[in-house]
């Protein structure tokens, strides 16, 4: 088992691919699959392992399979073969662990156990950013399944290896991606009074969507907004025209999606009236918060070690396994990796991430006791 996890990771870990570009990713998932002779479906980039049971009623388990535009640091014999891209936010090990689960269920079949309940196994595309999760959960063939409930674990550094945490209810925030274009005056830096400065009005804006959090916001109403990038000209006395802005507000309560757009259109509006500019945005809500059930929070409490669970914790992050969850009910959890001794204790999205991938056959365990609590077998 241990030896599967590992060579399986080191493979995936070598050839990551941006999200809905996943094209050697998916063949290597299919031809593993066909291997077993375990049918599947395929959706664009995603992969559907179906092992059809005794009832028509679905359990679902899900693993996303895309990596990041990242430059890995760090020397190792597994180090990622594709220049400028890196799992950095453990996917490679969402994926191995499921490959193992299916791997363990045709074991069973062929064993000549019987499946009560069909399962479907999602190798999912484009989850960083793309939201990969809404072509399979708006495809004709996932909506036709009734599902009893769906499972994903995400591996996270924050917590010690081999804890399994989540929470009931809320268990990630919901997103919005704003996209700001500021358009100024353009002249030369020795000259600003002939131009309008789309930098300084830019610092500034940056600054005014902050007051949001702080001065605008119940302090009770858990909230976060980033900018993380900014864009402005390319010489030092060249004063630009445009500065490009992208920015993420996350939050838990949904009700607050106008407010925040409301306010950010009232900040803008001010600015272009105060500085004569021009400021064009896209306000785009994304994914929404993952919920867990409660009767599913309940299976998974009662399956896991007291010693090995920890209660009531949430990502800040946000997730598109949400999707799935619009008309089903699901769970997601945490599989911890933190290890000091060996270095494991880089955050998710940096360039040093790592695991231990033996850490893997804890998330297995907890996706075969749930698969047998949901009474699969």
């Amino acid at each position: 088992m241990e030896n599967f996890f590992c060579e399986t990771r080191k493979k995936l870990h070598q050839m990551p691919e941006i999200a809905l570009e996943e094209y050697r990713t998916s063949k290597f998932i299919r031809e593993f699959l066909k291997n077993l002779d375990i049918e599947y479906k395929e959706i664009e980039m995603s992969t559907l392992a179906i092992f059809r049971g005794e009832e028509d009623n679905w359990i679902g388990f899900r693993a996303d399979i895309d990596g990041l535009p990242l430059q890995e640091i760090g020397e190792k014999d597994y180090k990622s073969k594709i220049d400028g891209m890196m799992h950095a936010c453990g996917h490679d090990g969402h994926t191995t662990n499921l490959l193992y689960f299916a791997k363990w269920i045709k074991e069973q079949l062929n064993n000549g156990k019987k499946l009560k309940k069909s399962v479907m196994l999602i190798f999912q595309s484009g989850e960083e950013g793309k939201g990969g999760a809404r072509f399979v959960a708006n495809s004709d063939f996932f909506k036709s399944k009734n599902f009893e409930g769906i499972f994903a674990l995400h591996l996270n550094p924050s917590i010690e290896e081999g804890k399994i945490a989540t929470i009931n209810g809320y268990a990630t925030f919901q997103n919005i991606n704003f996209d700001i274009e500021i358009l100024g005056k353009g002249t030369h830096g020795a000259e600003p009074q002939k131009g309008i400065d789309s930098i300084l009005i830019g610092a500034k804006l940056v600054e005014a969507y902050q007051s949001i959090i702080s001065r605008n916001l119940d302090p009770l109403e858990p909230a976060v907004l980033t900018i993380g990038s900014f864009k402005a000209g390319k010489v030092r006395n060249i004063i630009p025209e445009k500065v490009n802005i992208l920015g993420t507000i996350r939050f838990f309560n949904t009700d607050l999606i106008e407010f925040f757009r409301e306010r950010v259109e009232s900040i803008n509006k001010g600015f272009e009236v105060a500085f004569g500019i021009k400021i064009n945005m896209i306000f785009n809500p994304f994914y929404p918060p993952v919920i867990n059930d409660s009767e599913l929070y309940e299976k998974l409490k009662k399956i896991v070690p007291k010693e090995n669970f920890i209660d009531n914790t949430r990502l800040t992050g946000s997730e598109d396994f949400s999707f799935y969850l619009q008309k089903n009910k699901g769970l997601m959890f945490l599989l911890g990796t933190r290890n000091e001794e060996k270095g494991f204790t880089y955050p998710l999205h940096n360039p040093r991430f790592d695991f231990n991938p033996e850490v893997l056959e804890k998330g297995f365990e907890v996706f075969k006791n749930l698969l047998i609590e949901m009474g699969g077998f």
